[in-house]
């Protein structure tokens, strides 16, 4: 097999994995952006910053032998958005507490799981932002969040 990337492979591995992971059940998890025009109450993404629609950024080095695979250190955003139908402060505070209780799932699946099926050498979350926004349909909070990864490419 030529040199390849394992960034394909740990996006689908990410996405397998939360799949209905512990405190997950009834999230939807997209794989990108929203393609299906569905607005559920709570969602995750990954591969896609709904900020900038970045997916993936990443570098890699090559230590040793250059037959060896490079390794490599990236980057999956991600994010959690939780809606709420109401425009009060009770109602702000709920959908941040649930965004970062998404959150807080996504570590525990990735605690459990940290080599993704073995497609990865290191997964764990990373950065993350909170906004939130009211509007005439209610308030809606979204914490974007890292999913930091090291991997070697395949060859």
């Amino acid at each position: 097999m030529a040199w390849a990337s394992s960034a394909p492979d740990a996006i689908a591995a990410l996405v397998q994995c939360l799949q209905g992971a512990p405190g997950l059940e009834g999230v939807k998890v997209y794989d990108g952006p929203v393609v299906d025009g569905s607005n559920p109450a709570e969602a995750l993404t990954v591969a896609y910053n709904p900020e900038d629609g970045s997916a993936v950024e990443g570098q890699m080095s090559r230590d040793g032998l250059p037959v060896a695979p490079s390794l490599e250190q990236y980057t999956i955003q991600c994010s959690a958005a939780v809606t709420n139908g109401n425009n009060n402060a009770p109602a702000v505070q709920m959908v941040r507490s649930r965004a970062f209780a998404l959150l807080a799932a996504v570590g525990a699946a990735l605690a459990a799981d940290p080599r993704l099926g073995g497609v990865v050498g290191m997964a764990q979350v990373g950065a993350w932002t909170l906004s939130h926004t009211q509007n005439g349909s209610g308030v809606v909070a979204v914490l974007g969040f890292a999913v930091d990864i090291e991997a070697f490419t395949k060859r």
